[in-house]
């Protein structure tokens, strides 16, 4: 498929709208040869059902997983969904041959929203990344939740960005890392080591004491009454 066709150039307008997240994940695909895609939540298949049709133009593949029966989202020779805990790494990869042989282009996280699951997901799947491929995590902006007073999906939003951040904190030297806001938050890791690199160990990074971000404030103004 010629991208620069204006059939196509139309209907990914009308798929990818310009500023969306969505967009941002197609556009990174806009240039790979039969780029291998693995979808990690289903849920209504909004998302799986844009990145098929992509996959059907640029003669590449979605591998989709979800922990519920999705299979009757969609039906395509370019998707291949299976029931299973994303978690379990070593069955998808029995299921999903060709992500272990080749490699992803792209990786969509968007299953269970929980800091320690999406950390854990990112560590698994990191060395199955082809180098400039992409991870995008979803659901890591808190605001939309703070704009309605929502306590508990704050709390998971804001965890789970941080989990995000720390895995970019511990392999600085292996990715570039973007945080695009509006929706929902959307984070984007660039590989930039071969693929079957693994990400680094995880090490605890330095931070400062949450009870000097509070006192902050009153220190600086004491500060500067002492110079008066």
């Amino acid at each position: 498929m010629d991208i620069k066709n204006i059939d196509f150039i139309k209907e990914y307008e009308r798929i990818f709208r310009q500023g969306s997240h969505l967009r941002v994940m197609a556009d990174s695909l806009l240039k790979k040869k039969n780029p291998c895609i693995l979808e990690c939540g289903v849920e209504r298949g909004s998302s799986t059902k844009a990145f098929v049709w992509l996959a059907e133009k640029l003669n590449g593949h979605v591998y989709s997983v979800d922990i519920d029966d999705c299979s009757k989202v969609l039906s395509s020779k370019n998707w291949t969904f299976l029931q299973s805990d994303d978690l379990e790494i070593d069955y998808v990869l029995s299921i999903f041959k060709q992500i272990k042989e080749t490699g992803l282009d792209l990786i969509y996280i968007d299953s269970y929203h929980e800091n320690l699951h999406v950390e854990k997901l990112l560590n698994l799947y990191f060395e199955y990344v082809k180098k400039d491929g992409a991870i995008f995590v979803d659901d890591i902006d808190s605001f939309p939740f703070k704009q309605t007073k929502d306590i508990w999906n704050s709390i998971v939003y804001d965890l789970t960005d941080d989990a995000v951040k720390d895995f970019y904190y511990n392999n600085s030297n292996k990715t570039s890392y973007t945080k695009y806001f509006g929706e929902s938050g959307l984070g984007s890791f660039i590989k930039t080591v071969e693929l079957f690199e693994e990400s680094n160990p995880k090490k605890k990074i330095w931070n400062y004491n949450i009870f000097l971000k509070i006192l902050y404030p009153y220190l600086r103004k004491i500060k500067k009454l002492i110079k008066l």
